[in-house]
């Protein structure tokens, strides 16, 4: 029920969720005229008649408040004031009194109590008045205690952010130091290249000790370690393995290699496995590294940068053994000509003459503006490959001309294809001054042509023989005309 703002949970003095009053009268009767003046506000109290009941009592529960005759606060050698929940003033209480025992009021001077209920005078206004304040203390002490645990959730969570934040920042200091380690690293264009980088790496890092490399043969079957002159590198002895390692070097093999080091390098050591492909490592590097200086490093970082290296490495190799089989020699592919020409040779290819004698021309009648032929070729090559499908090969025949043997399957989409990344293939972009051939038609241009070398160069060497004469007069009067400094 409400009173006068002040909102009272009517249960059981002996539940532990309400408003709990515990009362110490002897008087019976005076007793009741209390406890039916608390059941009128919706309050109901324990009653006890002697102070050491109470004081067992006390040991067990505290109330939210008691209300003390003062006839009773002394028993024998008890006293009220001497118990522990007073002392410690965990204990809230008022003192009842009757005109006739007022003088037992001194008594109460120097406890830290809530009030006086006199006997003589309406209990109920009194009882308000003090649950009133009672009542205000549980509110604020309640609010108090949530916004406590309210304050503790949050230092909890700006801990945590704190210890995100600190772990964070580690973090990022890690891939700094490992990103500026790594950095040192290089690129490198094979496996070969690799290894032999991978102990200049090690040799060079200031927190390794020393180290030793293993990678498996080209059978699988024997762990070698790379012969190399470095201070720190160990040369490891090699391992025959009881079987081949298909899939890299398997876990008993690692093992192998680990005892044998353990002699050899420390006896404390860490090790390294660099992936490829398969499921097991290609490579370890078994190390002894100055573990002061390199505490909470992230070795797994390195590792895996070292991996990311190491696949750079086979794909860089793959794709230049790509392009190396694409490329041709034109001297291979007049001898295939020729073999289809003369004996009839089975062929799966159809041959296209690419002719950038327009360009040339260009060049050549524009002196003073520089071409960069060697940007020009790789990335007109490197271009042509991407668009180009099954066994296709490319041969160049002098500076103007092309011979690509496209494969027969693909020829209805990839000559298509090849007119248009032709008509695309922006030239323009290769010479020093841009503008002055931006507007200019030097496309090249592509033909069939039958497989015979003698078609291939008559074909060129009329295309050259047609713009003969204009490039040579102009070729002469350029350079009579320029002042070159010796």
């Amino acid at each position: 029920m409400e009173i006068e703002g002040v909102s009272m949970q009517a249960q059981h003095a002996e539940s532990s969720t309400g408003f709990q009053i515990a009362l110490l009268i002897e008087d019976i009767v005076e007793a009741k005229n209390i406890s039916d003046g608390l059941r009128e506000i919706g309050i109901f109290a324990h009653f006890y008649q002697s102070l050491d009941e109470l004081w067992v009592s006390l040991n067990t529960y505290t109330p939210d408040l008691c209300i003390i005759d003062v006839k009773l606060m002394s028993q024998g050698t008890l006293l009220f004031k001497n118990h522990p929940k007073v002392q410690e003033d965990e204990l809230k209480y008022a003192f009842y009194y009757k005109d006739s025992t007022k003088l037992l009021l001194n008594s109460t001077h120097g406890l830290n109590h809530y009030g006086l209920l006199r006997a003589e005078v309406d209990i109920v206004d009194q009882l308000k008045s003090i649950l009133r304040r009672r009542n205000e203390e549980l509110r604020l002490s309640q609010q108090n205690e949530t916004m406590m645990r309210r304050v503790e959730r949050l230092k909890m969570r700006g801990q945590r952010l704190s210890e995100a934040q600190e772990e964070s920042h580690k973090l990022r200091s890690q891939h700094q130091r490992v990103k500026k380690l790594i950095n040192q690293f290089g690129t490198v264009n094979s496996a070969n290249e690799y290894l032999n980088r991978l102990i200049t790496f090690f040799d060079a890092w200031e927190e390794c000790e020393s180290f030793g490399v293993y990678h498996l043969n080209s059978t699988g079957q024997k762990l070698i370690a790379p012969k190399a002159k470095k201070a720190k590198y160990k040369i490891l002895p090699d391992l025959w393995l009881t079987s081949e390692n298909e899939n890299g070097i398997a876990s008993y093999a690692q093992e192998m290699a680990f005892d044998v080091s353990y002699g050899l390098i420390s006896d404390r050591l860490l090790t390294l496995k660099i992936y490829g492909t398969e499921e097991n490592p290609d490579v370890i590097v078994v190390g002894h590294f100055r573990e002061d200086q390199l505490e909470n490093f992230e070795w797994d970082l390195l590792e895996n940068k070292l991996n990311s290296e190491y696949r750079k490495a086979l794909i860089n190799f793959y794709r230049s053994e790509s392009d190396k089989s694409s490329q041709q020699n034109i001297f291979d592919t007049f001898q295939i000509m020729d073999d289809i020409q003369y004996h009839q040779a089975k062929t799966d290819h159809k041959y296209v003459v690419v002719s950038f004698s327009k360009l040339v021309h260009k060049v050549m009648t524009n002196l003073e503006n520089r071409f960069h032929w060697k940007s020009f070729a790789r990335e007109f090559q490197t271009d042509l490959r991407e668009i180009l499908t099954g066994d296709f090969h490319i041969a160049n025949l002098g500076v103007e001309n092309f011979v690509i043997s496209l494969d027969k399957k693909f020829i209805e989409t990839d000559y298509p294809k090849l007119k248009a990344f032709l008509a695309d293939f922006q030239l323009w972009r290769y010479f020093e001054d841009t503008s002055v051939v931006l507007t200019d038609d030097i496309n090249p241009t592509a033909k069939f042509i039958a497989p015979a070398a003698v078609n291939v160069m008559r074909q060129t060497k009329e295309t050259a023989a047609f713009d003969s004469f204009e490039e040579d007069y102009l070729y002469t009067h350029s350079f009579e005309n320029r002042q070159i400094e010796i």
